[in-house]
């Protein structure tokens, strides 16, 4: 009898620490391992495999502990993950990784950088996600009106001239609560990239405007949230190791040259990247006193 009553209470009692146990005592399940991403933006699928993923797996493999290393190659991005001796300590084996990328230096394409993943646990997760311009309730592009919460939407038949409507939006994701409202009249003027048109808009007496832009000005929008906005909000969140961007267009400065003012003025190529450096130089701005 004793022995039912000890084994029941060590049954009770083990019950009740499975329910306590912190999910951090779980055994290592795998070899150390370091995640390297690399973004490669322009690169097709191949030239990522040739340019990138060769140089760095080839100055990682023979490095001290390095058991195997694996890699994955898409447009535009490259992930390489180096598994470690399982006696190898997590920051010897980051130390050792970064070692190697050093003398990469040179060697990759201009602007490519490897970078290490933070270390995150084993039972931690890879989230995708993704972003995009929603379509309005007829399947065509929206645009706000002047600064209301009114949405225009812009469709387009075969030849003919944009048709826009003026929607009231309830929830973005049920077109059955949008309302249609009524206009006194819609003007449209056609304009160039990155613009495609704007309708101005009477509304109850009021005019507004209407800015329509093209699919590549949109996307650049779309990745400036992200690299602004989004990016930074899913970093401040508890357990998120590291976020990383890919797709769409960065906005950039371009500067145009012309070869008949550089024989004119007798400046050359090198002259103007030299000018461009020293103008992206930021010198902070002298104290001054007044009598």
């Amino acid at each position: 009898m004793l022995v039912v009553v000890i084994s029941l209470v060590v049954l009770v009692y083990g019950s009740y620490l499975a329910t306590q146990m912190s999910i951090d005592v779980f055994p290592d399940l795998d070899r150390p391992r370091v995640v390297i991403i690399t973004e490669a933006s322009g690169l097709a699928t191949e030239e990522v495999e040739t340019l990138v993923t060769q140089p760095i797996e080839i100055a990682l493999m023979g490095a001290n502990g390095v058991q195997a290393v694996r890699s994955q190659s898409t447009s535009g991005l490259n992930i390489i993950f180096v598994e470690f001796d399982w006696s190898t300590e997590i920051r010897a084996a980051r130390q050792t990784v970064q070692e190697r990328l050093t003398t990469l230096e040179g060697i990759l394409p201009a602007g490519i950088r490897p970078q290490m993943t933070p270390p995150s646990s084993i039972m931690g997760q890879i989230v995708v996600a993704g972003i995009y311009r929603q379509d309005g309730p007829d399947g065509g592009k929206l645009a706000q009106v002047g600064t209301t919460n009114l949405m225009a939407e812009m469709t387009v038949a075969d030849g003919q001239t944009p048709h826009i409507e003026v929607w009231r939006p309830g929830d973005r994701h049920d077109f059955a609560t949008w309302e249609k409202l009524a206009t006194q009249s819609i003007d449209w003027s056609a304009a160039e990239e990155p613009n495609v048109g704007t309708a101005t808009i009477e509304i109850d007496g009021r005019t507004y405007e209407a800015n329509f832009y093209s699919d590549a000005k949109q996307q650049l929008e779309l990745r400036t949230i992200a690299d602004w906005i989004i990016r930074p909000r899913l970093l401040k969140t508890t357990g998120v190791a590291e976020v990383f961007m890919q797709g769409g267009d960065r906005k950039q400065y371009q500067i145009l040259i012309d070869p008949t003012a550089l024989l004119e003025y007798d400046i050359t190529v090198q002259d103007v990247e030299k000018a461009l450096r020293e103008s992206a130089i930021s010198i902070p701005k002298p104290n001054s006193l007044a009598a």
